[in-house]
């Protein structure tokens, strides 16, 4: 009897000592965009159960190419998702989509090429693979080929392939001469012979290459699961700088890949790339709204505020939040 009531006692003493968001635990898939070591924080969040920690489980959806992420979250597919430049071409054309927190706010590509390409004249007439037309990879390379005297589609053929993986084995196959990569394709590209003939951090671009979205709708009716969304991926960010191995093990599994000069190469990546904490991308959006009005009137005069939606990263920053990560 005594052992009973013993056994009754712990068990309530548990219930009432148990983590209130575990109750809470509220349930929402998540779109990502590419196979890339830049969504490695999102991976780690999903793999080390932050999600859960924060009150949230994640079912993580991948759909290459941010283009199609944008028209999935217009169509109340995704509460959240990780997405490029490409909202703002969305929202131009009616969408509700908002930047809440920056993973990369710089082009996080490399253009890789046949060896026989020494130079930038010698892409002409090539073809170039892309992940999908009006995504961040199609976006940076069109600016990189018009700065260096090239017309897209003209001069260079544009080829949108489906994602990384797919670019990657177009350029074994020569379907394509090269194309835009990311983490740990660019590796791999250069284990097999390919050619770096461009580093696109060091050709004067800010490009919200990817950040977290949602829509407005989306915040005005849960903040809440917005907000614990930006918490969790956060706290995985500070967990991926200070826990290498796990890191590696998780951008191995996600990415598909086992070797580990390729995973040594895409965790420096990741750790050279990824914003700690989630900065908003006001220069990056400025420059996607730049660009895109010399060819679009309805981005002129346009201003990254109206793109951005900054109140749970303002609330979490005046909080001491990002401070007291990896305390």
């Amino acid at each position: 009897m005594k052992r009973s009531f013993a056994i009754l006692s712990l068990l309530a003493f548990m219930s009432l000592t148990a983590s209130p968001l575990h109750a809470q635990t509220k349930r929402i898939a998540v779109a990502y965009s590419a196979i890339s070591a830049t969504q490695s924080a999102f991976y780690l969040a999903k793999d080390a159960k932050l999600f859960e920690k924060h009150g949230l489980y994640v079912d993580p959806v991948y759909v290459a190419g941010g283009s199609r992420v944008s028209q999935a979250m217009i169509a109340g597919e995704f509460a959240v998702a990780l997405a490029g430049g490409n909202i703002v071409f969305a929202n131009l054309a009616g969408g509700d989509i908002v930047t809440v927190g920056g993973v990369v706010n710089v082009p996080s590509f490399y253009l890789y090429v046949q060896p026989s390409i020494k130079r930038q004249e010698d892409l002409r007439g090539q073809a170039l693979g892309i992940t999908r037309y009006g995504a961040s990879t199609d976006f940076t390379l069109r600016f990189l080929l018009k700065k260096w005297g090239l017309e897209p589609d003209r001069d260079v053929k544009v080829i949108q392939m489906g994602g990384q993986p797919e670019i990657f084995a177009g350029m074994q196959a020569g379907v394509i001469q090269g194309g835009i990569l990311s983490s740990p394709g660019d590796f791999k590209a250069k284990k097999a012979g390919f050619a770096m003939l461009a580093n696109f951090a060091k050709v004067g671009l800010d490009y919200p290459t990817t950040s977290i979205v949602s829509t407005r709708s989306m915040i005005k009716k849960d903040r809440e699961t917005v907000k614990r969304f930006v918490m969790a991926y956060s706290e995985a960010v500070d967990r991926l700088f200070r826990d290498k191995e796990l890191a590696i093990k998780v951008i191995g599994k996600w990415t598909r890949t086992q070797d580990r000069e390729t995973l040594e190469s895409s965790y420096e990546y990741a750790t050279n790339f990824i914003e700690r904490p989630p900065h908003l991308p006001y220069k990056a959006i400025d420059m996607v709204l730049a660009q895109t009005a010399e060819t679009d009137v309805r981005a002129k005069g346009r201003k990254a505020e109206e793109f951005i939606d900054p109140s749970i990263y303002n609330e979490l920053e005046k909080s001491g939040y990002f401070k007291s990560l990896g305390r």
